[in-house]
């Protein structure tokens, strides 16, 4: 699946692409590797960098230091990209998994058995490209059943996914987006029920897909949400707000909320999902090295 197709599926979940498209140029790669330097894992997506293919565009990646890329619509040659990330000791930090933004999906239990069968598809090749974290959208909001109910139909579809991730030793990511600016109408969308859903599942493979953009837009609170749920939190997604530029260009505090993130001994992936205030991805990429800083 590419990337077009998955975020067409997906109603533009991340909304990466439609970011980045015309829009960057490509400066000098640095030589010293400098995210290797920092403390968090920190993964960009694959359409930041140099190449005119995505298997010529992880040299890039791994020039930057970074122990991974990220696309969620990972496509194409997989054995010449996993044997090109390999070969420079990067991963695939995490791509599409299982539902979508759009009517139906995980809030209706006449879709469960395609939300199952899309989930295995996109396993199989997320084992293929080395990824072990999948992206789960819960659907759009229904109007002819209580949210109480829709919760319930959530909770049913993720318990049928969780023994698929736990015996291909994936983790199945369940993202929160905001209602208010970018994804009106989504179902799940605020810290609680993510964990409430997470909670009821039970399941040690399925987390949440903390977006920090998302999250600041629906509820604030960005840093006590974080701490307090960290270990069910199992990748992050990165931008300032609004705007949805990169890390200090907006009005949250990515030097405390890095610094917050790192105190926990937080181990998985945090990836950069964001636009660019200027048409170099360089700057991009400095702006969250100099927000790391701290932590």
């Amino acid at each position: 699946m590419d990337r077009r197709s998955f975020m067409t599926t997906c109603a533009a979940a991340a909304g990466g692409a439609a970011l980045l498209e015309n829009r960057i140029t490509f400066a000098e790669i640095p030589s010293d590797k400098p995210f290797a330097k920092v403390k968090l894992k920190m993964s960009a997506p694959i359409d930041f960098f140099p190449g005119k293919t995505p298997v010529e565009k992880l040299d890039a990646v791994a020039a930057w230091g970074l122990p991974a890329y990220e696309w969620l619509g990972a496509s194409g040659d997989v054995d010449a990209l996993r044997a090109k990330a390999d070969s420079l000791g990067l991963v695939l930090s995490c791509m599409g998994g299982a539902g979508a933004i759009r009517p139906g999906g995980m809030v209706n239990p006449d879709d469960h058995d395609k939300v199952v069968e899309q989930f295995k598809k996109n396993v199989e090749v997320a084992k293929k490209l080395n990824c072990t974290h999948l992206v789960g959208l819960s659907g759009n909001e229904r109007d002819d059943v209580s949210r109480e109910q829709q919760t319930e139909f959530v909770i049913k579809c993720v318990k049928r996914l969780a023994p698929i991730a736990e015996e291909n030793d994936v983790t199945l990511v369940m993202e929160a987006l905001n209602p208010l600016v970018d994804h009106k109408g989504y179902f799940m969308t605020t810290t609680a029920l993510t964990m409430e859903i997470i909670k009821a599942v039970n399941s040690p493979k399925v987390k949440m897909l903390f977006d920090i953009y998302h999250q600041q837009i629906t509820e604030g609170n960005v840093i006590r949400n974080i701490t307090e749920n960290i270990d069910r939190i199992g990748h992050f997604h990165v931008a300032d707000n609004p705007g949805r530029k990169e890390p200090g260009t907006g009005e949250l505090n990515y030097k405390n909320i890095f610094k917050a993130i790192a105190a926990t001994n937080y181990k998985d992936f945090v990836a950069l999902e964001c636009g660019h205030s200027t048409k170099n991805y360089e700057d991009t990429l400095k702006a969250t090295l100099d927000c790391l800083s701290a932590a």
